[in-house]
Order: C-alpha cells, then sequence, then structure tokens
C-alpha cells in the first residue's frame, strides 16, 4: 500500500486546534490517520455521496491504490456541478472526469455561458449518459436548448430539471411541449428572466400527458396559460408559480382539468381576479390542503364570507393557509363592505382551523406606504409580553395576570390557543413607513379600518418615529390597551404644534394603555415620554442598557414619577447580562433611598420583576 498523503503545516495547524476544540489531547496524528483508512468502503461511500465530483477526485484520486480503486468503482454514483471552476477545471472535468464515467453521473449542473465564452464544447448531453437523475442547465441559449432537451427525452432516469432562461421568450411553448414528453420527469423548475412573457401552448389532449408531480413555473403567465400548463400535468402534487397574472381570453371551465392528487399550491403574486382564482380552487384542486398565495388591486379578496363558503364547500382537506392581501394608503383607498367586516376573520370557523388575522401598516417596494392583511396558520411563537416559567408559582401567576392581554372572545369555553389567536389578531404592527408628512386625510383613510378591528395591541418596528406620528396612531385605536415599541428614537424634524400638544394631553387623559413594552431604550426621556402618555400603565417593561442601567430606570421611575402612575403594579426591567448581586444591588437601593416600602423583587433568566403593592 503507498504511504498516505502527509497533511501540509497549515492543514495540521487547523487539526491541532480541533482537537483541542474538542478537547482531546496528545493523539498521534499518524494514529489518525491511521484510523481513517481503516474505515469500511461502504461508510467511505457514504462520505463520497456528499461530495461534488471535482472536489472527490481532487481529495482522493491521488492517495493511494485503496481510494483509487473506490472511485474506479462502478457503482460509486458522481454528482457533477461546472457552474462556478475555471477554464482549466472545467477542462480537466471534462476529459478526465465526465468523458470516461458518463454512464455514473447522477447528477449535473451547468452554466454555458461561462463554457461557451471559453469556446469550447465540453461533451453532448445524449442516451450514454444512462444513470442521470438530476441536470441543471442555466443560461442556454435557445438554438443550443431546444436540440439538447429533445436528445433528453431518451433518458431513461432522469426525473430533475431545472433551466434558468434569458433568451426569447417565444420559445416557451417548445420548452414545455418537449419537457411535457420526458418519460420519467418528477420535478420541473423554469426560470425566465423576462418581465413578460406569452406563449400559445394548446390545451393538452388524452395523448400527452405528463410525469410531472412538482412544479415550480418561476416567471409571469396569465391564469389561462397557468391552466393550459396543468393541462398537461394531471399527476402534478405540488405547483409554485412566481407571477399569475388576469387571463388574456376568457377561461372556458370545461377547459379546467381536475388534478386530484394536487395538494400544495404556492403563487408568490397573484394579480388575477377573485373570481379566477375560485374557479381554480372550484375545478382544479379538490384535495388541497396547502394554499399560500399574495395578491392586491381586488379587494374582494377581503371576503371573509366568501372565503368561509369556499373552504366549506370545495377545500374540505384544507389545513394550512397563508394569504397576504396588500393595498396602498393613498387618495384611492375607499372604506368598503369587506373592510367593515374584517372581524368575521376572527369568527369560530377561522379559529377552529387555527388560522388567524393580522394587519400591519408596511413601506413597499415602491417606497409607498400599504395596509398589509394576512391569514395564517397559527404557530406558537410566544407573547410579546413574555410569560417565563420559574420556582415561584404565585409570583408567575401574578406576572401573568398583569402580561395576558384582554380577550375579545364570545362568551364560551375557548382553549388557550384560541384566546392567543384572538388576542393576536387584535394587533397592528407598524413595520415601516416612507418618510412623509401624514394629514388629517391620511388618518381619516385608516380610521374607520382599523376602528372596526378593535385593535387592541399597536406593536412598532421600526427604529425611528416623529411623536406626532406615533401620537395619531393611538387616536387611531380607541380600544388599545398594549403597546410594544422595539425602538423608538425620538425623530423630530419639527417641535410638536399646538394642536398636536393639545391631542397629546387629551389622549394622555383618555387613552385605555395599561401594558407597555420598550424593547430597546436610547434615553431617560423615552421612560418619560411613556408614563406621561399611559398614566394607567399596571404593567411597564424596559429594555436597559450599559449606559442607562437598571438602577437608573428604577430610580426614575420611583423617585420621580411614581405619584402619577398609582396603577402601576409590575415593573420589568430586562438586562443584557446576568448578574447575581444586581437583585441585592437594587433592593439595598430601594430601602436605603425609601423609594417604595411594599414590594417583591425577582430576578428570572435576564429580567428583574419589581411587584409593588
Amino acid at each position: 500500500m503507498m504511504q498516505p498523503k502527509c497533511l501540509s503545516v497549515e492543514e495540521t495547524r487547523t487539526f491541532r486546534l480541533l482537537l483541542n476544540k474538542n478537547k482531546i489531547i496528545h493523539v498521534d496524528l499518524k494514529k489518525i490517520t491511521n484510523y481513517f483508512e481503516n474505515l469500511s468502503n461502504e461508510l467511505f461511500y457514504e462520505i463520497f455521496d456528499y461530495l461534488e465530483g471535482y472536489k472527490l477526485y481532487k481529495a482522493f484520486s491521488n492517495l493511494n491504490s485503496r481510494f483509487q480503486a473506490l472511485l474506479a468503482c462502478s457503482s460509486l454514483r458522481l454528482k457533477i456541478d461546472l457552474r462556478f471552476y475555471s477554464e482549466g477545471t472545467l477542462e480537466y472535468c471534462a476529459n478526465s472526469i465526465i468523458a470516461p464515467n458518463k454512464d455514473r453521473i447522477i447528477s449535473l449542473s451547468l452554466a454555458n455561458n461561462i463554457l461557451y465564452q471559453l469556446n469550447f464544447t465540453i461533451f453532448n448531453i445524449d442516451a450514454t449518459f444512462n444513470r442521470l437523475e438530476s441536470l441543471v442547465l442555466e443560461s442556454i441559449k435557445s438554438n443550443e436548448l431546444i436540440p439538447l432537451l429533445i436528445s433528453l427525452i431518451s433518458l431513461p432516469r432522469l426525473s430533475s430539471l431545472e433551466i434558468y432562461y434569458n433568451e426569447d421568450s417565444k420559445e416557451l411553448s417548445n420548452i414545455y411541449q418537449i419537457v411535457f414528453n420526458f418519460p420519467m420527469l418528477n420535478y420541473y423548475k423554469l426560470s425566465l428572466f423576462v418581465a413578460e412573457a406569452s406563449y400559445p401552448l394548446s390545451i393538452a389532449t388524452n395523448e400527452q400527458f405528463s410525469t410531472i408531480k412538482y412544479l415550480i413555473i418561476d416567471h409571469c403567465c396569465s391564469f389561462d396559460e397557468l391552466i393550459t400548463i396543468l393541462s398537461y400535468t394531471p399527476q402534478l402534487c405540488r405547483l409554485t408559480c412566481e407571477q399569475v397574472n388576469e387571463s388574456d381570453d376568457n377561461i372556458v371551465e370545461d377547459a379546467l382539468k381536475m388534478i386530484c392528487s394536487l395538494k400544495r399550491v404556492s403563487f408568490a403574486k397573484f394579480y388575477a381576479e377573485f373570481d379566477e382564482l375560485e374557479m381554480f380552487l372550484r375545478k382544479v384542486s379538490p384535495h388541497l390542503e396547502v394554499l399560500c398565495f399574495n395578491s392586491c388591486n381586488d379587494v374582494t379578496y377581503l371576503d371573509a364570507n366568501q372565503w368561509e363558503r369556499i373552504i366549506s364547500k370545495y377545500l374540505s382537506h384544507l389545513n394550512k393557509l397563508e394569504f397576504k392581501y396588500e393595498e396602498s394608503i393613498d387618495e384611492e383607498l375607499v372604506t368598503t363592505i369587506y373592510h367593515e367586516n374584517l372581524n368575521e376573520f376572527k369568527s369560530l370557523f377561522w379559529i377552529k382551523r387555527q388560522w388567524f388575522f393580522k394587519i400591519a401598516i408596511d413601506t413597499d417596494f415602491w417606497d409607498t406606504n400599504i395596509i398589509v392583511y394576512t391569514i395564517h396558520s397559527y404557530s406558537k411563537d410566544g407573547d410579546i409580553f413574555e410569560k417565563y416559567n420559574g420556582n415561584d408559582q404565585s409570583f408567575i401567576n401574578d406576572i401573568s395576570h398583569n402580561m395576558i392581554e384582554k380577550s375579545i372572545a364570545p362568551d364560551q369555553p375557548e382553549s388557550s390557543t384560541s384566546s392567543t389567536m384572538i388576542s393576536e389578531s387584535n394587533h397592528l404592527n407598524i413595520i415601516d413607513l416612507s418618510y412623509f408628512q401624514p394629514n388629517e386625510t391620511y388618518y381619516d383613510m385608516l380610521s374607520p379600518i382599523l376602528t372596526n378591528l378593535s385593535i387592541t395591541c399597536l406593536n412598532l418596528t421600526l427604529s425611528t418615529i416623529f411623536i406626532g406620528t406615533l401620537i395619531d396612531f393611538i387616536r387611531c385605536l380607541p380600544n388599545l390597551d398594549s403597546l410594544v415599541i422595539s425602538s423608538l428614537k425620538m425623530l423630530q424634524p419639527r417641535c410638536l404644534s399646538i394642536e398636536e400638544t393639545r391631542n397629546f394631553r387629551l389622549l394622555s387623559d383618555n387613552n385605555k394603555i395599561t401594558k407597555v413594552n420598550l424593547k430597546q431604550m436610547n434615553d431617560l426621556e423615552e421612560v418619560q415620554f411613556f408614563l406621561d402618555l399611559c398614566p394607567r400603565m399596571t404593567y411597564f417593561e424596559v429594555n436597559c442598557t450599559d449606559y442607562v442601567g437598571p438602577e437608573n430606570v428604577l430610580r426614575f421611575i420611583l423617585m420621580k414619577n411614581i405619584r402619577y402612575i398609582r396603577n402601576l403594579s409590575l415593573l420589568c426591567l430586562k438586562v443584557s447580562r446576568t448578574n447575581l448581586n444586581i437583585v441585592d444591588n437594587l433592593k439595598h437601593t430601594i430601602d436605603f433611598e425609601q423609594l417604595c416600602h411594599n414590594y417583591t423583587i425577582k430576578q428570572i433568566d435576564n429580567r428583574i420583576y419589581l411587584r409593588l403593592t
């Protein structure tokens, strides 16, 4: 047996660091090498299965005769990816790896823009690749792609095909027609880097069915074009589309063929009208289990009663629904009956299925403020007013009592999951706002929608907001009980006007906010702002910083403000580092400075809870 290849200085250093990191000391590297060589052939083949072909040959082909024999074995399956190599490496792969091993390659990835820039053709993919199962083609020119696809029909095992195409979209019809003739194709993805495309594909006949089960249409198509494509795939299980536009031609419902195997559908952008989506759900996919899509421009998508009817009658197997609808906040925003009835998305029908409704204000690609309505399946992500387990159960129960949000559930027994869903359905998340000077018209448009939803929690995740803007949002939410601020940098391009100052005072006197969570505090001025804004606060959570520590915050609240927030019963101070002495230090400060008399203080993880009694 030939002497194993020695490790380089850098490899040896890395190996020793790895050993030290794992606390393995005084190990003989020669013994480790021998142990490696003594592994079984079966285990080596499992290792080889994780390696790309060129890297596999580079690592093992020149070690010794045993590894050369392993690489030459006919049972070794090769996976070749040539998309990211230099010219010299490509030539080596073509001549030394691919040419002599065509019958052992099961996976092949090519980027023809690189190959043809180098002015050489390395090989033709034909019937000699008789074990090829997966093929990825990037940037293949149309005059080369069509002949190549025709030759691929002869491959007996090809089950996965991905094409990334940026040439003439007029060839799309031919591409689809050829691919639908592949005898064993299971997975097919076609990506087209063109804004708009049109392809006159004919409805399939009974002799033109494809074996495809997983289809990704990564390009724009109209709804009628989608229906035509699906007529070729009666065995389809999963469908993913990048963008579906409204039909170019009138749809004949008889052309919609039922696909009983279709279980999962995802539309990244579904811009067709609601009636066309309803037609699809009624006629094509009666056994659908998962439906995900985003839409806009047709407010009928917000008709909760219509959705309930469709799901109850046609989609009895549906267990996961992910739906997002966006509309711009501009002069064209009109409150409709669908906006007025958004609370229907919180009915028992939706609760039973653990699908719940959320609303957010965000900024889209064009820097336009939008309202985002979402329906999605329930997930236990935790409450934004976090709950913890600990040894002092009575103390924990008291914390929970102060943090759990009021439910607007019907007067009937319900699970904690349902309560959480209903609670989260009453959140308004403000994710981002483009820079703008809002006026009364802006809030007049939003107010009817937000008021009808009985929003009880406002969650601000944006980093900066003008105080006047925050005040105006709160004014639109008369039922607001909880306020969550990720970070409030007091961005003030101007001072509050006399009218805004008057509104702030009125808001402070009349709002119902009892819980505030300031997730990132920048200075005590922000703490003071919320104490002034929310005098009925019962729970206040503040994330302290290294510059403004828990002792400063505690003293600031208890010494200067406690007389103005008489309802405060629980203060939570979150610290960045766990300190065993921090509770003792705070107790000493409270007692020495007589900040309060009847209290209980506990530390749970990195949070310190002060209960005032």
